[in-house]
């Protein structure tokens, strides 16, 4: 596979994530390595769980991913059933999983974004959130929101870095959101 660029698209309306264009590819992490990033596909759910099963610390942020097996298990399968999900792989591993709530409503969509502790700070979590913002803008999308921990600086970092600002109150828990709507310059 090659490294490519992302594709403009000459369509006019894009009714679904998969027709955005933007999925598959392959970028680079700050190692150098290759990981595709791609849509997930129903043959990739024994990988995705075993992603889930190694990643630590589990239940960090708003008990995400569930520490208990059964759990997590459902968490899991509720997850790649109701939002769209893509995955980033190295080697044919699942390393990295991102969802966006497409499905519910277009206006506010929500992010859920996982990278297996091995592979943070390269970047792939920065890519998947580019990702995210040029998919939900071809769908044409207001805003997208996530949830992070107040203590996960690196995340908040990598947030901000993708144009993310925080909203609501100040606690343990915080939700940051993207705006997506162009601005438009006041008349004088």
């Amino acid at each position: 596979m090659t490294i490519l660029s992302y594709r403009k698209t000459k369509r006019s309306r894009i009714y679904t994530p998969s027709e955005c264009e933007i999925l598959p590819y392959v970028m680079r992490d700050r190692l150098g390595l290759d990981v595709e990033m791609r849509e997930y596909r129903i043959e990739d759910h024994p990988g995705i769980r075993t992603m889930y099963d190694d990643f630590e610390p589990k239940g960090l942020a708003m008990g995400l991913p569930p520490p208990d097996d059964g759990v997590r298990k459902r968490w899991v399968d509720d997850v790649v059933t109701a939002f769209y999900n893509f995955i980033a792989l190295r080697e044919r591993k699942i390393i990295g999983h991102a969802a966006i709530d497409v499905f519910r409503t277009k206006a506010s969509l929500e992010y859920l974004i996982f990278l297996h502790q091995d592979f943070r700070g390269r970047g792939i979590g920065t890519e998947f959130s580019l990702t995210v913002k040029k998919i939900c803008k071809k769908l044409g999308c207001r805003q997208v929101w996530v949830t992070v921990s107040s203590a996960n600086t690196r995340a908040i970092n990598m947030f901000k870095t993708v144009g993310f600002k925080f909203r609501g109150p100040i606690g343990v828990e915080r939700e940051m959101e993207l705006n997506l709507r162009r601005k438009t310059r006041k008349k004088k």
